[in-house]
C-alpha cells in the first residue's frame, strides 16, 4: 500500500486536498500513481476553485451544486440537522469533491470553520416564513450579515449573494423588503459582492406551476385576484439560474455587478394559469377573489402545525406583478440564454395529467400568449 503523500510525489503533483492546486503532469506512470486532472475536465477534475455554498440543500442550492462540480469546483456545503437531509447532494460529486460541516447560522465561529480553504463564498439561504427557531429576518438579513463578515474575515475572492427579483425596502411584502435589507447589509460589509435576483422559478419539484397543478382538485375552480388579469410574471427555469450563478464564479468581471435574471417572455397571471391546465389536461376556470379573501387564507395557512403551504406574505407576493430594471445586468452577460417555458413547462407538469394523455405533445396554438401578442 501506498501513502498518498508518496503517490502525489511519484506523480509529479503538489496539491494539497483545499485550495490552488499546482499540476505538473507526468506521461510515463503506473498503477500506483496516482493522477489528478487540473482544469474543468468534469467531476475528476479541480478547477482551483473552492466554494463554499450556504443553502445548499434548497431548490437553488442542488442545482448549483451539481453544476459546480461538474466545472471540477471543490465544494464545502455548511449544513444543519440530519445527514439525511444531504444525501441527495452526496451522489453530485466524486468521493472527497463535496465536503459537509455542521454549522449553525447563529454561531458565527462555525461559519468561520466552513470558510478555511474557500475562495467563493454562496449565499443561497432563504426562507418564506417565520419558524420558532427562526424568523425571516434571523435567516434573510441577519444570517447574510454574518455570512459577509466571516468572507471577509477569510479575505474571501468573491462573494454571491442570491436576492429576489422585486427585492425593494417600499415593497408590500415583507419577505422583498427583507431581501432588499439583505443587500444592503452584504453590500456594506463587502462593497464587491455580486448580487442575483432571480425571478419566481420553475422546475422539477418547484411550488409555483406545481402547486396551481395540484389546485385542479378544488371542486369550482381556481380563485385568483382579479382572475390573474391584474399581474404579470416573468418566470424562468431553474437550471438556467444556477447556471448564471455558477457562471458568476467563472467570470471575475461580474464582482461588484447587481444581475436580474428573469424568463424571456412576460405573461398575465391569468395565461399562465390556463396554459398549466393545457399541459395538464383539465379543464379551467377562474374564479375572481378580493385579495382580502386570500389573506385569510394565508393567516389560516400559517396556524398549521406542519409547513405552511401558504402564508400571508406568499399569498401577497404571488399577486405582485416582476418588474425589472431595462439597465440591469442580465442572462446576456453572463452568457446564458434563457429557456421559454414554453418548451421547458411540459417535462416538469406530465406527470399530473392522466396516464392516456403521457405522451401527448401540445401544440404550438396551446402555448402561453406573452404580454407583447395582445399589443
Amino acid at each position: 500500500m501506498i501513502s498518498t503523500a508518496r503517490a502525489f510525489k511519484q506523480a509529479g503533483i503538489h496539491a494539497p486536498v483545499l485550495g490552488e492546486v499546482y499540476v505538473s503532469q507526468k506521461r510515463q506512470f503506473n498503477s500506483l500513481d496516482h493522477y489528478s486532472k487540473y482544469g474543468e475536465g468534469g467531476r475528476n477534475s479541480f478547477n482551483g476553485t473552492v466554494a463554499t455554498v450556504f443553502g445548499a440543500t434548497g431548490f437553488l442550492g442542488r442545482y448549483v451544486v451539481n453544476r459546480l462540480t461538474r466545472a471540477g469546483t471543490q465544494v464545502v456545503i455548511p449544513f444543519r440537522g440530519s445527514e439525511d437531509d444531504v444525501r441527495h447532494i452526496r451522489v453530485m460529486g466524486e468521493l472527497g469533491q463535496i465536503v459537509f460541516m455542521d454549522y449553525d447560522i447563529r454561531d458565527y465561529e462555525s461559519i468561520l470553520k466552513t470558510m478555511t480553504h474557500s475562495s467563493v463564498a454562496i449565499n443561497l439561504v432563504g426562507r418564506n416564513y417565520s419558524t420558532r427557531n427562526f424568523s425571516m429576518e434571523d435567516c434573510l438579513v441577519t444570517g447574510a450579515q454574518s455570512i459577509a463578515r466571516a468572507a471577509k474575515e477569510h479575505n474571501i475572492k468573491q462573494f454571491i449573494h442570491v436576492s429576489a427579483l422585486n427585492a425593494k425596502a417600499a415593497s408590500k411584502s415583507k419577505f422583498f423588503q427583507l431581501k432588499a435589507k439583505s443587500e444592503r447589509a452584504v453590500t456594506e460589509i463587502i462593497p464587491s459582492a455580486t448580487i442575483i435576483r432571480p425571478a419566481e422559478c420553475y422546475g422539477q419539484e418547484d411550488r409555483y406551476l406545481n402547486k396551481f397543478a395540484y389546485l385542479r382538485k378544488l371542486p369550482f375552480g381556481v380563485p385568483l385576484v382579479g382572475s390573474g388579469w391584474n399581474t404579470t410574471k416573468r418566470p424562468v427555469l431553474i437550471s438556467d439560474v444556477a447556471q448564471g450563478v455558477v457562471n458568476a464564479v467563472r467570470d471575475k468581471t461580474t464582482i461588484g455587478k447587481t444581475f436580474e435574471l428573469y424568463g424571456p417572455e412576460e405573461y398575465f397571471l391569468h395565461d399562465m394559469v390556463a396554459f398549466v391546465y393545457r399541459m395538464i389536461k383539465k379543464p379551467f376556470r377562474a374564479i375572481p377573489v378580493p385579495m382580502q379573501a386570500y389573506t385569510v387564507a394565508g393567516w389560516l395557512g400559517e396556524q398549521s402545525i406542519f409547513a405552511p403551504k401558504l402564508t400571508r406574505d406568499l399569498a401577497l407576493r404571488q399577486f405582485l406583478s416582476e418588474e425589472i430594471n431595462e439597465d440591469a445586468y442580465t442572462f446576456e452577460d453572463l452568457g446564458i440564454s434563457p429557456e421559454n417555458m414554453n418548451d421547458a413547462a411540459l417535462a416538469i407538469l406530465r406527470r399530473h395529467r392522466e396516464y392516456y394523455y403521457h405522451d401527448q405533445v401540445l401544440d404550438e396554438n396551446e402555448f402561453c400568449k406573452p404580454i407583447t401578442a395582445y399589443q
